[in-house]
């Protein structure tokens, strides 16, 4: 994180609980509240292929 920042580049966090140390180092914080570590982790794959499809939805749009 610390490289990336030193880069210039942007950084998302991804976390459970309450974000912990990352929450306040990273440009973006999604955080999933929960303890239950399964649960943060399930949530964490959806978030990644929703993300996923609105880059690429963004990427390759087709001008109409």
């Amino acid at each position: 994180m610390d490289e990336a920042r030193s880069r210039g580049v942007a950084v998302i966090a991804l976390t459970g609980k309450k974000g912990g140390g990352l929450r306040d180092k990273a440009d973006l914080t999604i955080i999933v509240p929960s303890d239950d570590t399964p649960r943060i982790q399930e949530a964490h794959i959806t978030i990644g292929h929703i993300i996923c499809h609105l880059v690429e939805r963004e990427m390759f749009r087709e001008s109409n």
